[in-house]
C-alpha cells in the first residue's frame, strides 16, 4: 500500500469537509445527486466517445496501481546489480541460480539474456524495445485521466447551466426568496467537477507520469547493467556507472577500490 497516496487523499478530504462545515454550517447542500450523475455520466461518456472501450476499461485497473506499494529504490538494484557482476566474473552460467529469486520481471528476462548467451546488441535492442512500449502504453493511460480531468469541470458547468435554466423557468414574484439556495444548488455541480478534476482525475495523471519517468529509470538502469555485465566489466567499474543514476547520498559502495 501507498501510505502517502492514501495518507494525501484522506488528509485531502477531512480538510475540505472541514471547510464545508465551517464556512456553509453543513453539509447538506453539498449533496445534489442529479449533479453528481451529470458530472460523471457526462465525463466517462466523453472518455468513451473519445478512447477504446478496452484502454477506459483498463484505467480503473490502474487506479489500483496508483495506491500500490512503491518500487524498491535505485540504490537497492545497484546492490543487487553488483553483485551478479561478481558471480558473472566466474562465468555467466553462474547467474543461472539467481532466476528464481529475482522478483523484477525486466531485470530476471536480462539477466536470462546473459544466461542465454546473447550478444550485446541483441539484448539492448530487446530491453529498449520493452522500455520504449511500456512508456508508450503507461503515458496514453496516463492521458485518459487527463482528459477526464478536462471533461469533469465542463460537465460541472454543463449542469449548473442546467440548475440555472429550470430556476429561471420556474421563477415568478412570490418565490424571489428561494433564489439564493436554487442558485446554490445550482453551483453544485461545477464545485463536483472541479473536485473530480483536481483532487482525483489529474492526481492519478501525475502519479501514473511518475512511476512511469521512474520505471523507464529503473529499466534504462538494467539494460545498461546487462550490457556491463556482458561485456565482464570489472564490479567496481560497475558499481560506479550506476552510481551515476542516484544522488550522491545514497550511492552505494559495495566493492572495494582498488585499480583494474
Amino acid at each position: 500500500m501507498n501510505v502517502t497516496t492514501v495518507f494525501g487523499l484522506i488528509i485531502s478530504l477531512f480538510l475540505l469537509v472541514a471547510a464545508i462545515i465551517i464556512g456553509a454550517g453543513t453539509t447538506d447542500i453539498f449533496i445534489n445527486l442529479p449533479g453528481a450523475l451529470i458530472v460523471l455520466g457526462g465525463t466517462f461518456g466523453a472518455t468513451l466517445i473519445s478512447y477504446p472501450l478496452k484502454d477506459v476499461v483498463r484505467v480503473f485497473w490502474v487506479f489500483v496501481v496508483v495506491f500500490r506499494r512503491e518500487e524498491p529504490r535505485l540504490d537497492q538494484y545497484i546492490r543487487l546489480i553488483v553483485n551478479f557482476a561478481i558471480r558473472a566474473r566466474s562465468g555467466m552460467l553462474n547467474l543461472e541460480a539467481e532466476l528464481p529469486r529475482i522478483k523484477n520481471m525486466f531485470l530476471k528476462d536480462g539477466i536470462q539474456m546473459l544466461v542465454d548467451g546473447y550478444s550485446p546488441e541483441e539484448i539492448r535492442e530487446m530491453l529498449d524495445s520493452r522500455t520504449h512500449y511500456r512508456e508508450t502504453r503507461e503515458l496514453s493511460e496516463a492521458q485518459i485521466y487527463r482528459s477526464m480531468a478536462s471533461f469533469a469541470p465542463a460537465f460541472g458547468m454543463v449542469g449548473t447551466l442546467i440548475g440555472l435554466i429550470a430556476m429561471l423557468l420556474n421563477m415568478s414574484p412570490d418565490r424571489l426568496s428561494n433564489i439564493g439556495p436554487q442558485m446554490a444548488i445550482a453551483l453544485v455541480t461545477t464545485f463536483y467537477g472541479l473536485i473530480l478534476a483536481n483532487l482525483i482525475f489529474k492526481p492519478i495523471a501525475l502519479k501514473l507520469e511518475r512511476k512511469t519517468e521512474e520505471a523507464v529509470l529503473l529499466q534504462n538502469m538494467i539494460t545498461d547493467s546487462v550490457i556491463m555485465i556482458q561485456k565482464e566489466w570489472h564490479p567496481q567499474k560497475v558499481e560506479d556507472y550506476l552510481n551515476s543514476y542516484v544522488p550522491p547520498h545514497i550511492r552505494t559502495r559495495m566493492v572495494k577500490r582498488q585499480s583494474y
